[in-house]
């Protein structure tokens, strides 16, 4: 066996826990909205992770100078991507549930491509736009949707993934020089001068938290925000891009398993056969082409060699 084909299991493993850690992470913020307004989590949240990049980008001496064109593009990534993005996601898991937050963002890869067609001129396939349509009708079906009538809080969710999808587009446009590190790194800390003042002046921040609720928060935001990215970019790495996606579309599903187990939601068969149906069309819309082909066995015996 090989390095490589050894390696397959650990970074499956890597894969599957990171999404496990993702979907309890959605309850463990609920849990905290009970303690913490939805600003102040979010301020909280975007602090403490750009005080760790800081402190990275310090040690390792990886500052660089930017461009007015970069700086234009990590404002919209610091206001769009992560300010409205959070305010956006506490908002809405404030008056949802966990499932449907996570249901509704495995939409982002579809949103992203559909952005990316627009601004960066992607080509969109057939087999995008089906599975589009197929994730939207496995939506109706888990939201138990009436038309366009779905709940504000599922609304919220919704502009947090269209946000999020918006900040990818950023991210990758800024990456074309700047690392990923450096990019993460600046447009946190510029929604931190931006938001942190905001929510000091004109919020009321409750301090007077048990010590439990501020370790939940602190190791809810670390782990969901670092911890969980290099195990995923670790796993992916070895795995590749379009079967980790398939890993990840397992989240709407992990969160439904853990709010029945923790929480004792009810789960229905309407909402499985929804989750079903976005998982398929999201897998549809986002796999290369090349995933769906049969190897040769000349190109299997090479892959070996």
């Amino acid at each position: 066996m090989s390095t490589s084909e050894g390696s397959l299991p650990k970074s499956y493993a890597l894969l599957l826990v990171s999404v496990f850690l993702w979907a309890l992470n959605y309850i463990s913020r609920q849990i905290l909205l009970q303690e913490f307004s939805p600003f102040f989590l979010s301020a909280l949240s975007l602090t403490v992770v750009s005080c760790v990049f800081l402190a990275g980008a310090f040690l390792t001496k990886s500052f660089v100078s930017i461009t007015r064109k970069e700086l234009l593009l990590l404002l919209l990534s610091a206001t769009i991507g992560l300010i409205a993005n959070q305010i956006f996601l506490y908002k809405g898991l404030q008056q949802t549930t966990a499932t449907n937050a996570s249901l509704i963002f495995t939409l982002s890869p579809l949103m992203t491509a559909g952005l990316a067609a627009v601004f960066l001129k992607e080509r969109v396939t057939w087999r995008m736009i089906i599975g589009c349509l197929i994730a939207i009708l496995g939506l109706f079906q888990a939201l138990n949707m009436s038309g366009f009538h779905m709940q504000i809080g599922d609304w919220m969710i919704l502009g947090a993934t269209f946000t999020f999808s918006c900040n990818l587009i950023f991210v990758r446009i800024l990456s074309k020089r700047l690392s990923p590190f450096m990019v993460t790194t600046y447009s946190f800390a510029v929604s931190c001068i931006f938001y942190d003042p905001f929510v000091l002046l004109f919020t009321k921040p409750e301090w007077n938290h048990s010590l439990s609720i501020w370790t939940l928060a602190i190791v809810s935001i670390l782990v969901a925000q670092g911890l969980t990215n290099v195990m995923w970019n670790k796993g992916m790495k070895t795995v590749g891009a379009a079967k980790a996606a398939i890993v990840l579309n397992l989240q709407p599903m992990m969160t439904m398993l853990l709010e029945f187990i923790l929480l004792g939601h009810i789960v229905t068969a309407k909402q499985i056969f929804g989750v079903a149906l976005v998982f398929v069309g999201v897998l549809l819309g986002t796999m290369q082409r090349s995933f769906f082909k049969r190897k040769r066995p000349a190109d299997i015996k090479h892959n070996l060699n």
